[in-house]
């Protein structure tokens, strides 16, 4: 697992709050998790100083590839242009997830599946990755801690019928038990540090998230499907 230290990402997120009776442990809290009928609440995300500037197309909804080929659900595809190499340079999708409470939290299994469309060139330049990020307050104020993982897309990685699990299912925060009042759910793709893009355009899918609190309940984290 890694940990995150404080803000160097501009964040677009939208925000959505979670309703529901009783405890929010053991129950994946990310909204739209499948992306069925769209990409709402999530909304792009670009990096920020202090990193250098992301950019890269808007994210679009798929309506016809899904990590469990259901054919009535879709998934995000998303773009990170690398026109400018520039290390650390991400572009992605967020969302904020406003709790009902401010809750202890004590682990995180988070998580997310991503497919490399064979129409994407990999050349070990770019990382997808996914990102949680905890806030003592609603809206995604007051940073408090976070954790990340990735996966570089090494050459060959590319695939029509594979999906790649990403995350972390005990991720426990620094300093847990920590009081948590909201959450940002990041998945993007980033430019590696000391490595050259080949092309000025990556895109990959997102679909299947997950965000589970004080619970390391295990999660679907890799599907196949035809195209």
């Amino acid at each position: 697992m890694r940990s995150i230290a404080a803000a160097g990402f501009k964040v677009w997120a939208v925000l959505f709050t979670v309703v529901f009776a009783g405890s929010i442990a053991a129950q994946n809290i990310a909204p739209n998790q499948n992306f069925d009928a769209g990409l709402s609440p999530w909304g792009q995300f670009l990096s920020s100083a202090p990193d250098p500037s992301g950019s890269g197309a808007a994210p679009s909804w798929l309506s016809t590839i899904d990590y469990s080929s259901n054919p009535s659900s879709g998934s995000a595809q998303v773009d990170i242009s690398t026109t400018t190499p520039a290390a650390d340079a991400a572009s992605g999708i967020s969302q904020c997830v406003n709790f009902v409470t401010a809750t202890p939290i004590n682990t995180i299994n988070y998580g997310i599946n991503v497919r490399v469309p064979t129409t994407t060139s990999t050349d070990s330049s770019i990382n997808a990755t996914v990102e949680v990020r905890l806030f003592s307050s609603a809206n995604c104020t007051g940073f408090v801690s976070g954790g990340t993982q990735g996966r570089d897309l090494l050459v060959g990685l590319a695939s029509n019928t594979t999906w790649y699990g990403l995350g972390d299912t005990n991720f426990v925060p620094p300093g847990a038990p920590v009081l948590t009042a909201s959450a940002e759910f990041r998945a993007y793709l980033r430019q590696i540090n000391g490595v050259g893009p080949s092309t000025t355009d990556y895109k990959v899918d997102f679909d299947g998230a997950h965000l589970v609190l004080n619970s390391s309940t295990p999660v679907r984290l890799q599907a196949f499907e035809v195209d």
